[in-house]
């Protein structure tokens, strides 16, 4: 199984030189990709204005300097991961994963890769809606969803390098705009999205607890 592995540090998200538990998002992000041991080709796209700083983080990650290429940003996430297809070459999956999810746990960037090579189009690690969903109409209540249908999704989103590939040229965004036929793997609490000061202090505690 030879796995391409796209980051994204997306130009409207969270800082990827932001300091979490001493050390960059960025780099927990490379660094739990790599300990996952299917990242063959890691391709890292970042803000222009942080490649330099970016490219100086990668390069202290242990392991990647012969796996990893930095490349700029496109205009939009469809551009961005066609050029990273591109730099990656051929591959028998590519996930798509967001920097700002930097603790995903190795099992889960393996269990999406082993889906998509045992046959699945398109893979997104999931877990299970715990809160009450209502629908409402400017202030109004007027319905509630079953949470037993809904999931919470997150990354990396794994695919067969066809189906990523027509996604981008018809500019779909890879990390919503998903095909037709996805599967589901179990996600994972660690794999949060440190979109808050809040989310940042969940992420921490969890490992923390951990260990």
């Amino acid at each position: 199984m030879k796995v391409a592995t796209v980051l994204i540090a997306d130009p409207e998200g969270p800082d990827p030189c932001a300091l979490v538990r001493g050390a960059p998002v960025l780099r927990h992000a490379v660094r739990g990709l790599l300990e996952s041991e299917c990242a063959d080709r890691l391709v890292v796209a970042v803000p222009e204005p942080v490649l330099g700083e970016c490219e100086v983080i990668i390069r202290a990650v242990p392991g990647a300097g012969s796996r990893c290429r930095v490349l700029v940003c496109g205009p939009d996430r469809a551009e961005t991961v066609r050029a990273a297809l591109e730099a990656a070459g051929d591959s028998d999956v590519v996930l798509v994963h967001d920097v700002a999810r930097p603790f995903v746990p190795p099992a889960t960037v393996r269990a999406v890769a082993e889906a998509v090579f045992a046959g699945a189009e398109a893979i997104i690690p999931v877990l299970p809606v715990t809160d009450t969903v209502k629908h409402v109409s400017g202030d109004l209540v007027d319905g509630t969803s079953d949470r037993d249908r809904l999931r919470v999704v997150q990354t990396p989103v794994g695919y067969r390098p066809d189906v990523l590939g027509k996604l981008c040229a018809r500019g779909a965004d890879p990390l919503s705009d998903l095909p037709g036929s996805v599967r589901t793997v179990a996600g994972h609490p660690t794999a949060l999205r440190l979109t808050t000061a809040f989310d940042v202090a969940v992420a921490e505690a969890l490992l923390e607890e951990q260990g």
